[in-house]
């Protein structure tokens, strides 16, 4: 792993500058995040689903999933979706074995972001044993992703045994840089933002440009695409009753 280049864009998540944070404070919107990661988990883990207002919650929290949400109801019978979310959190279960019970229970969609919303959940549900993995973290087919764009230096991930073996060696170096976490959260904030920040995702994605027609900041854009938006208001709402 090359650790000047993971400090670079450590150096870069956390300095002032009007691409990465309109706050000027780059730390408190950091923790700000990790708070929102720390609700959604929380309200994963209560949820039962029993509606179709709850299927609505959980899609709401995956951000690419939310445009499937329609599709997946209209084919999808409640009482299945409710066994397929229940399954995700079996730990009886293999993590491999979670994910393609969902994606077999789980009709309509587009089949990888079905699967990548499985994984996105159980690293939400447990967050201490599973990091993030998704597509832009590491394609398996693809052998692309964040992680690749991390690791530098011709680094290729030869299959799941590295690629966790990847993640966990990143922890490490960002405990050193201070960035110390008992979960794989700060390792999936730092992931999406290395990639929000290498694409500059803000001017190729549309996403909520509605206040004063801002273009999302790469720490806002990173928020966004981890599913943190209902969270982020919850806090916001803490915060204005204080």
């Amino acid at each position: 792993m090359n650790i000047d280049y993971v400090r670079e864009i450590y150096n870069a998540m956390l300095e002032v500058d009007v691409n990465n944070t309109v706050s000027g404070d780059a730390k408190k919107s950091l923790e700000t995040i990790l708070q929102a990661m720390k609700i959604k988990s929380e309200e994963l883990r209560k949820l039962d689903i029993k509606t179709e207002s709850d299927v609505r919650k959980v899609f709401d929290s995956v951000f690419y999933a939310k445009k499937h949400y329609t599709d997946v109801i209209s084919k999808t019978p409640l009482p299945q979706i409710s066994q397929a979310f229940n399954e995700l959190k079996d730990d009886n279960k293999s993590y491999n074995e979670r994910v393609s019970s969902f994606l077999s229970k789980v009709n309509g969609g587009e089949r990888e972001d079905i699967e990548d919303m499985a994984k996105e959940i159980i690293h939400f549900l447990e967050p201490e044993k599973y990091p993030l993995w998704t597509r832009w973290i590491w394609n398996k087919k693809r052998n692309s992703g964040s992680i690749n764009y991390v690791l530098k230096d011709e680094v290729k991930i030869n299959g799941e045994e590295d690629f966790w073996t990847s993640i966990d060696e990143l922890k490490k170096v960002l405990d050193i840089f201070g960035l110390h976490s008992d979960n794989y959260y700060v390792t999936s904030v730092f992931l999406v933002y290395s990639y929000v920040r290498y694409l500059d995702y803000t001017t190729h994605l549309a996403v909520d440009k509605k206040a004063a027609g801002l273009i999302p900041t790469h720490l806002t854009t990173t928020a966004l695409v981890l599913g943190l938006k209902p969270y982020l208001k919850v806090i916001k709402l803490a915060n204005t009753r204080t």
